[in-house]
């Protein structure tokens, strides 16, 4: 057998292979994960100035709410000396806040802890809830163990960020939207948190003809901004809508390195082009995601195919997405690998699957190092495969259809 028919079709990629290199990934990714709290908490190998987590500015966020300054959070110099504050040390540097007041109800409840057992508590619950809606997906251990390995968990827990969190109410969503559209509706809603994720759900649930769902989700939405508009009044949403030209200047003047984004943009600023040709270019691909969506959702594919179609859309359409935001992909290729063991594989599927690991580990560090942007790659080819999957679907449909008549 030749190199490129090995790849093509990897039979050589057997369970015992995947068990092995699910062992090795589990074993590197907690030798890495001691090792990075180890120098942030000053255990071994002190940092000077020392850091700390992303988390710390939803510990800040939550604990000035708890103070009736839920408003403060949007203001960088108050938010940068609270989160000082309670990391004990004036030389961490400032983690910004840029989520609604809706995320600032939870951060309230999580900041009346001590900050080490509140990310504690908060990555527990929410990564016991991903993969809750990960082995609702696929049953299998060993593919739900190596999914769960997936870089973008190992970075969320290192930066103390919510992609858990995201990844199970979209997930868990669309896991229940045929059966339970009202508890769908509202995992869908309660993702207002996280406002651009949302970016393509409704063009979904439009085209389905979910309206139950989509209703619900609306509500949803409107009642946590009641709320958060109850507990910490008009200002605090003011100050956020303020801030929202500021959180974006931030993202386009490259304070946050665009090594860290995976979007088309950032991809395109990466490289060195500009802040208008990186928009425009990242429009056409969020349009075209929105329409590949549209398309699968308004012919009723299966809900493997929907719901992979629309997580890829979503991070392929979403112009501010970091590494760990790519945790959602783990879902659509839950979704991928059951309709894959059901249809067959794609030809070179296997190896693009597999290369996602890599490129996603390490495509921060390459960006950072070379100013190649590849981590763009993973989202792209995710809605590829997905589309794929959903034509074959559809062409094997048609020739059923065909030999019935």
């Amino acid at each position: 057998m030749s190199l490129a028919a090995a790849l093509r079709h990897p039979a050589w990629l057997t369970r015992e292979r995947v068990r092995a290199y699910t062992i090795i990934v589990i074993v590197v990714e907690l030798l890495g994960l001691g090792l990075v709290a180890g120098r942030t908490y000053g255990l071994f190998l002190p940092i000077d100035p020392p850091t700390s987590l992303d988390y710390m500015s939803f510990q800040a966020a939550g604990t000035l709410a708890d103070s009736g300054l839920a408003a403060s959070a949007y203001n960088e110099k108050i938010l940068g000396q609270t989160e000082k504050d309670l990391y004990g040390d004036q030389r961490i540097p400032l983690f910004g806040f840029y989520y609604p007041p809706v995320f600032a109800l939870l951060c309230a409840v999580l900041a009346l802890l001590p900050f080490t057992l509140s990310y504690l508590m908060f990555m527990a619950a929410t990564a016991l809830a991903y993969v809750i809606v990960l082995r609702g997906t696929i049953r299998d251990p060993l593919i739900l163990a190596a999914l769960a390995t997936f870089p973008a968990a190992f970075f969320t827990l290192i930066v103390g960020q919510n992609a858990f969190l995201t990844t199970a109410l979209l997930g868990g969503g669309l896991l229940l939207l045929d059966r339970r559209p009202i508890l769908a509706g509202i995992l869908f809603g309660a993702m207002c948190y996280k406002p651009h994720f949302l970016i393509l759900v409704p063009v979904a649930l439009i085209a389905g003809a979910h309206w139950r769902a989509l209703l619900v989700a609306a509500a949803t939405g409107a009642v946590l901004t009641l709320l958060s508009l109850v507990l910490f009044g008009w200002g605090a949403w003011l100050a956020f809508l303020t801030n929202i030209l500021f959180a974006q200047s931030v993202f386009e003047s490259g304070r946050v390195g665009f090594h860290y984004l995976v979007s088309i943009y950032g991809g395109v600023r990466l490289v060195g082009g500009g802040n208008a040709v990186a928009l425009g270019l990242q429009a056409l691909a969020s349009i075209g995601a929105a329409v590949a969506v549209g398309i699968v959702w308004y012919r009723r594919a299966e809900l493997a195919l929907r719901a992979s179609v629309l997580i890829a859309g979503t991070l392929v359409a979403v112009p501010v997405i970091l590494f760990y935001d790519l945790l959602p992909a783990t879902v659509a290729l839950a979704w991928l690998i059951q309709d894959a063991r059901r249809r067959g594989w794609l030809p070179w599927e296997k190896l693009i699957i597999c290369a996602m690991w890599p490129v996603a580990l390490l495509c921060r560090g390459v960006g950072e190092k070379t100013h190649i942007p590849t981590g763009w790659l993973i989202p792209v080819a995710l809605l590829a495969l997905a589309l794929l999957h959903a034509r074959r679907a559809r062409a094997l449909s048609t020739v059923e259809r065909g030999e019935k008549v």
